[in-house]
């Protein structure tokens, strides 16, 4: 057939144009951007990086001092979460998951929130928090020269450990007070830097309201990590002040805290590429970690978690399905244990994937060239080092995980101050009734939560996995005995003889306790055993320090000479529970050949997988209605709710529960998660998989409006729409 080469030609060109669109779209090109980055450097550091990827914010928006900035909204909620505060009465949002403890604290059989869900109509109906507290950061000061001064690597790590932390505790208490103010002074690189945080710690917090666990935690353990996600993520407490506005203890007549700075909510709607930025209080990272290192993680420390905590995790799955006591008793502690198992799974698959003790590798024989070889002995040092304290590990990892996964292990070593007391002739009584005092109210929350049935259980799997793992040399003598199933049984059978298990005999036991009475406890067959455990532990963890010691100056000179040698990478300190930033865009991934993720879900798929026959996607019937009806109200973008998106912004644990911004810093997502196939980003982040995954605020919206008809806590958001 006879055709026209010109435009033959133009059809090849727009046919090329599209491909290329369609890689570019759909492929692994990235706007990840690594790093969790020192809010108040990001003048210097990142704004223009920042700007050229969208933002439209300076950096003084972000971090000021002088003034209000984001950073006066959000805040660390109780000891490892961010928050944020979304209205001008104090009203903060975090993830469901981060208040899980404290709606399973105020929840009874009865009035089961976890369950249920909740929500005040009055601020007369928020429930007070024990023991909750948030922190606001209002400075970070630079201290380094005042904690470094005539610090050298001549002076050995016990003496200069002392000195630094003799520095660091005289500037936090000038810089703290009795009441609110508190400061503390941080390590960043290795010790090769330390910054004072002052902060405003707020601790009278009230549960306001949350969605029932099956749309907080839709998916549960199943979707955990995983994209498609659908989860409503979210739950909502206030922060109270007394008239003045400022913090206080609990008060009938404190009265909501009128913040500093609150997040506007925007719900114009998200596209790919949108810029976005995460603010919060990341936990723990070791981006820096050497080849050795990660090698010990990646093949032995994970997986030997990962086995240990499955058995755990299988024991409490059935009691809590068997009943429903245990499971309200357990939730808390299920979730904690389980996020972590899944976490360590797909941490130890990432590395391994992606080959990063090979990249590693070769990373660390670039530098040594670089450096002109300077760095090869301290990476020769650590190497050695680390192949001394594998073995060591290796134990530790069994003794956390197995023998200190016992409840009652845990529980009697609460009563060791108490013995050490009674046996001190110079302690007074009224100290020693201090400390029966203290131990009282600790017993009430262990006891709350604690069954001594599921607990026999996890003992005998546990002793079972020790016996067969743990050296001899390192046993409890008891475990020495032990050479068969019966025999194992038997002991259980011995350590919950304990009166320890029974709550109504240990209290009226300690309601008339003198010194004298500690001979009961001290011939009691749980605290023998729990005592020798400890005994064990503290033997192993002298070599185990010495060696980590050693470690820690050599991991503080290389990083040292890493930014001095490597002038092509942009160095960001490791997360340690601080306020940071991370930057990046919305993006959609490819994780692996075949597979496509798109950057959003909808309310679409929450009833796609709730006609399945997992019970994790059982969802309320008022909320399936709503979705079937296209009840959405103001919250719909094309005819659907969007519920969750894909970000490529560094984050990790402690990062649960903090605001995604827009390029404007509008809260447009909480964060709650990471993608399992790019999940070993404490350890190694690749550009190309890392993703973050959080709930889109049109289905908080929708949730708390139309589901939970409370409209009155709709009224009091800055909601805009540009």
């Amino acid at each position: 057939m006879d055709s026209n080469p010109i435009l033959n030609a133009i059809d090849i060109t727009m046919k090329k144009i599209c491909l290329l669109l369609f890689v570019i779209l759909n492929s692994n090109f990235s706007f990840a951007k690594e790093g969790m980055w020192f809010p108040q450097l990001l003048k210097e550091l990142n704004e223009s990086e920042m700007k050229s990827l969208g933002m439209q914010i300076n950096a003084e928006d972000i971090f000021n001092v002088n003034k209000s900035s984001i950073k006066d909204a959000v805040v660390q909620f109780g000891g490892g979460c961010t928050g944020e505060v979304i209205s001008d009465r104090g009203l903060l949002i975090t993830n469901h998951h981060c208040g899980f403890s404290q709606i399973q604290s105020l929840s009874t059989i009865e009035k089961n929130y976890l369950q249920n869900g909740y929500w005040s109509t009055t601020d007369a109906e928020e429930i007070p928090c024990p023991g909750l507290t948030v922190t606001f950061v209002r400075d970070i000061i630079d201290v380094s020269k005042i904690v470094l001064k005539d610090i050298n690597d001549e002076m050995t790590e016990e003496n200069r450990t002392a000195l630094i932390k003799s520095r660091a505790d005289s500037i936090e208490k000038i810089n703290s007070d009795k009441k609110s103010k508190k400061s503390f002074v941080r390590s960043f690189f290795a010790g090769n830097e330390y910054y004072l945080f002052i902060t405003e710690v707020f601790k009278d917090i009230r549960f306001v309201g949350a969605p029932p666990q099956s749309i907080g935690n839709f998916g549960g353990e199943t979707d955990n990590w995983v994209w498609p996600r659908h989860t409503g993520d979210f739950s909502l407490f206030r922060i109270y002040a007394d008239k003045n506005n400022l913090a206080a203890d609990y008060s009938k007549d404190n009265v909501p805290y009128k913040s500093l700075r609150s997040l506007e909510i925007n719900i114009s709607g998200i596209k790919e590429n949108d810029f976005a930025m995460i603010y919060g209080f990341p936990g723990r990272t070791n981006e820096y970690a050497t080849s050795s290192a990660i090698d010990i993680i990646m093949n032995q420390t994970d997986p030997n978690k990962v086995i240990i905590r499955e058995k755990r995790l299988e024991i409490w799955k059935q009691d809590m399905r068997d009943n429903d006591t245990v499971r309200l008793k357990y939730a808390a502690k299920f979730r904690t244990l389980a996020n972590y198992y899944k976490k360590w799974q797909g941490e130890a698959m990432g590395l391994k994937r992606f080959n990063a003790v090979a990249i590693k590798e070769n990373y660390e024989m670039e530098m040594i060239g670089k450096s002109g070889g300077k760095i090869k002995p301290i990476l020769d040092s650590i190497d050695l080092y680390n192949s001394q304290i594998k073995s060591l590990s290796f134990i530790s990892d069994y003794y956390s995980e197995s023998l200190y996964g016992i409840e009652l292990v845990n529980l009697a070593l609460k009563f060791v101050k108490l013995e050490n007391y009674s046996k001190t002739d110079t302690i007074s009584d009224s100290l020693l009734m201090t400390e029966v005092a203290r131990l009282k109210i600790d017993l009430i929350s262990f006891y709350k939560n604690y069954s001594a049935k599921t607990d026999k259980k996890i003992c005998g799997a546990m002793l079972k996995i020790s016996d067969q793992n743990i050296p001899a040399s390192y046993q409890p003598s008891a475990l020495i005995d032990i050479n068969s199933e019966s025999d194992i049984l038997k002991y259980t059978d011995k350590l919950y003889s304990s009166f320890l298990i029974d709550s109504s005999k240990v209290f009226l036991w300690l309601n008339n306790y003198s010194k004298k009475s500690i001979r009961k406890i001290q011939k009691d067959p749980a605290y023998i055993f729990a005592k020798e455990v400890a005994d064990i532990t503290q033997r192993m963890s002298k070599p185990m320090s010495e060696i980590n010691a050693k470690l820690n100056k050599l991991q503080r000179q290389y990083l040292a000479m890493l930014r001095s040698t490597d002038s092509s990478k942009k160095f960001y300190p490791d997360a340690n529970s601080t306020l940071r930033i991370a930057y990046g865009k919305i993006q959609s991934v490819v994780p692996a050949d075949g597979k496509y993720y798109n950057y959003f879900t909808t309310t679409d798929g929450i009833l796609e997988k709730s006609n399945s026959i997992n019970p994790e996607y059982s969802i309320p019937e008022k909320l399936a209605t709503l979705i079937k009806n296209k009840d959405y109200g103001n919250y719909a973008v094309n005819g659907t709710v969007p519920v969750a998106f894909l970000a490529s912004l560094h984050s990790t644990g402690g990062n649960s529960g903090s605001p995604v911004l827009n390029a404007k810093g509008q809260l447009i997502g909480i964060n709650f998660d990471g993608l399992w196939e790019g999940i070993m980003t404490d350890l190694y982040y690749d550009e190309k998989y890392c993703r973050n995954i959080s709930m889109d605020m049109h289905y908080f919206l929708f949730i708390v409006d139309k589901f939970g008809n409370a409209n009155r806590l709709i009224q009091e958001m800055k909601i805009v729409s540009n």
